[in-house]
């Protein structure tokens, strides 16, 4: 056994043997007399939520801020992931005021794309008036800068101790700080080693400080001392982890066509002639024939199954087969689509759940029809195989296309039956 697996065992056998934690030392909050004031919590959030900052996460801690809204219901659109990577297209402000007076405490904003109204507090509760904070700022249609109908998604958020009451706005989405101290969580884990070692303390800082003035009693005290020992082994943790991106680069991404060609054709309803696209990127695209003559003839309909060979979702061994529909010269599709594009999207929306209904026994794990408010996706579906498993991988992809025959039957049936291009394309 060499030494990175020795130092790995041992970190192993300390998780399975923890008694709990001792003592801590204050965080530069308390030590500067400034952890129950709302500005400096303010400051912080921001900071790690900017993409253009220093700290090095570039737009990972916002991604996980996203994640963990998400999941807790706070915020119901997921914002595209090119636009959360691109730190000239986003823009953290805090405390912007509007011209009617209100001054949330964090908007964030992509193009014209989305934007983000967060209002926080620490100790006290909601600010009153006339009206409520939350109840002001959401009739404030210049909460935001050209104005909030300039932008195809908007949302807000009011983050608050578990103990304070909910937003009084039905537009905001209430989110604790318990959720936050899990983005952080989930930020150190996948940065150790990766980014600057300050940057690393002062989320853990950031975490400890939310735990300590809160008091946050239903905290598992032993995943704080997991963090202390992940601190401790996180070098060698690096150097295990540092395979798997490449892996997945130049592996994963560059070979999951030829492994799908490699194992039996999938035993759908009729057998298709794949057409396997986007190899070595972060997704995959995969069209029958008749697809491909949708998206490149007269019909200009991009159909396709997409997945996302990615770092992150090998890591959890995940895997999502989304069915999409774009305008193949915009990548996307909205409310502002030409009638063809939303009219081919409706049907198949219309006739799915009842198509879905006569798979055998698929074995995705979970799917939405209609995901979020992307018009782009009509169906998501999620498999699990066990995580850095390759073959899992390879695996569920063919269990996908086996599973979804149906679906593409639909989809092929409608473009041989309907003459789209009837329908005004702009």
């Amino acid at each position: 056994m060499n030494r990175l697996e020795t130092r790995l065992s041992e970190f192993s056998s300390t998780i399975r043997s923890l008694s709990g934690p001792s003592g801590r030392p204050k965080t530069a909050f308390e030590l500067l007399e400034q952890s129950r004031y709302e500005d400096a919590w303010q400051a912080y959030l921001g900071y790690f939520l900017d993409p253009g900052e220093d700290h090095g996460l570039e737009s990972q801690f916002l991604n996980e801020f996203f994640k963990v809204s998400k999941e807790h219901g706070a915020i119901s659109f997921t914002p595209p992931q090119t636009g959360l990577d691109s730190a000239e297209m986003l823009e953290v402000i805090l405390e912007r005021q509007s011209d009617n007076g209100n001054r949330p405490d964090i908007v964030i904003t992509s193009g014209e794309e989305w934007f983000l109204c967060i209002e926080l507090k620490v100790h006290s509760s909601e600010g009153g008036g006339e009206s409520t904070q939350t109840v002001r700022y959401a009739e404030d249609v210049r909460i935001v800068e050209g104005g909030t109908e300039t932008y195809e998604e908007g949302e807000y958020v009011y983050l608050k101790p578990n103990s304070k009451p909910n937003s009084t706005s039905d537009r905001f989405g209430d989110l604790n700080w318990e959720n936050i101290q899990t983005a952080i969580d989930r930020t150190i884990t996948k940065n150790a080693g990766r980014v600057p070692a300050p940057t690393l303390v002062q989320l853990s800082d950031f975490s400890t400080l939310i735990e300590s003035q809160l008091n946050m009693t239903n905290l598992d005290k032993e995943t704080r001392r997991r963090k202390d020992l992940y601190f401790e082994y996180r070098d060698e943790i690096s150097k295990a982890q540092e395979a798997v991106k490449p892996f997945v680069k130049s592996i994963l991404q560059q070979g999951w066509g030829e492994a799908l060609e490699d194992k039996s054709v999938p035993k759908n309803v009729e057998e298709f002639q794949w057409r396997y696209q986007a190899l070595g990127k972060g997704y995959g695209q995969i069209r029958p024939p008749r697809w491909e003559k949708a998206k490149s003839g007269s019909e200009a309909l991009d159909i396709h199954w997409e997945h996302k060979p990615t770092e992150g979702d090998f890591i959890k061994g995940r895997l999502r087969f989304i069915l999409e529909l774009e305008e193949p010269d915009r990548s996307t599709i909205d409310s502002s689509s030409g009638e063809r594009y939303l009219q081919f999207r409706k049907d198949i929306v219309d006739r799915i759940e009842d198509t879905i209904k006569r798979i055998d026994e698929p074995r995705w794990k979970e799917y939405d029809v209609d995901p979020g408010r992307s018009k782009k996706k009509i169906i998501r579906l999620v498999y699990t195989y066990p995580p850095g498993d390759e073959d899992g991988y390879y695996e569920s992809l063919q269990y996908a296309l086996e599973d979804t025959g149906h679906i593409t039957r639909l989809v092929t049936e409608l473009l041989e039956s309907t003459n789209y291009t009837e329908f005004d394309i702009e």
